[in-house]
């Protein structure tokens, strides 16, 4: 089945920031709501546009653990980037959903670059910074949210949204619309007490099965007012349960005109 599906897929996903105007996304008023609580309590007014965060960063892979300087940076929620300098080299990663093609590059200590499957350049790009997502989320008309509801998450009471990409149906088999939107769905955690994200989770896949979730979960806390806005200072990536990457944010600055050429893959 994936054989066929992929294509009808990856011909939709190209081409999906052309068809938001298009696209007839149901959005649930609670959502909307909440979205934009946590959107005034993040930016406080500021339209954020770009972020650059630098930080320390502890990666975990298996028996493997470096530590090391990490540099994140995103433009708006469809294009990111980080870069670690770690105890056995260097490490990359780049999401650029910004120019009507979908594009994700990956590369190790021995500085080789290699194309990201297609199907995981669709996950949020600028995880590490949930203004962004939130805002992409907010601000993307084919974005559909929906209210989940309340829920505890960690210990903290939280309420859940979903969100993901919706492709006009006339334009694609339904199987492929469906994929799409599973492929686009993330779910976020918001503090009840102060709309604050906790947590935002969605699935990567194996390069040659789009079919197979491996569930990622991102982790905000330690919250700062840096210049204006609410900084997560402390974020951790989980694949599969385990803690993959631990960052502490020691710098941002907002706002720095970064333009998706910054963003480019080869």
């Amino acid at each position: 089945m994936t054989r066929f599906i992929a294509p009808l897929l990856i011909s939709c996903a190209l081409a999906f920031p052309a068809l938001q105007a298009r696209a007839q996304a149901q959005r649930d008023p609670r959502a909307v709501s909440l979205l934009n609580a946590a959107m005034s309590a993040l930016s406080r007014g500021t339209n954020i546009r770009d972020v650059t965060l630098k930080g320390t960063v502890t990666r975990t892979a298996g028996s493997e653990v470096e530590t090391g300087t990490a540099t994140l940076q995103a433009l708006g929620g469809v294009a990111g980037r980080i870069q670690m300098t770690l105890t056995n080299g260097s490490r990359s990663e780049v999401i650029n959903q910004s120019q009507g093609a979908l594009a994700g590059q990956w590369s190790g200590p021995d500085g080789t670059e290699h194309a990201m499957a297609q199907h995981n350049s669709l996950a949020p790009a600028a995880w590490f910074f949930p203004a962004l997502v939130l805002a992409e989320a907010l601000n993307d008309p084919s974005v559909q949210l929906a209210y989940v509801g309340q829920e505890v998450k960690g210990d903290v009471a939280v309420e859940h949204i979903q969100f993901w990409r919706v492709i006009p149906s006339g334009l694609s088999t339904d199987a492929a619309v469906k994929l799409f939107a599973h492929l686009t769905t993330a779910d976020v955690y918001l503090a009840a007490g102060n709309s604050l994200p906790v947590a935002l989770d969605f699935n990567v896949h194996p390069d040659k099965s789009e079919l197979l979730d491996i569930p990622v979960e991102i982790q905000y806390s330690d919250y700062q007012k840096i210049n204006g806005t609410l900084l997560p200072a402390h974020v951790q990536k989980f694949i599969n349960n385990s803690l993959l990457l631990d960052l502490n944010m020691t710098g941002v600055a907002v706002n720095t005109n970064l333009s998706p050429a910054e963003f480019g893959t080869n």
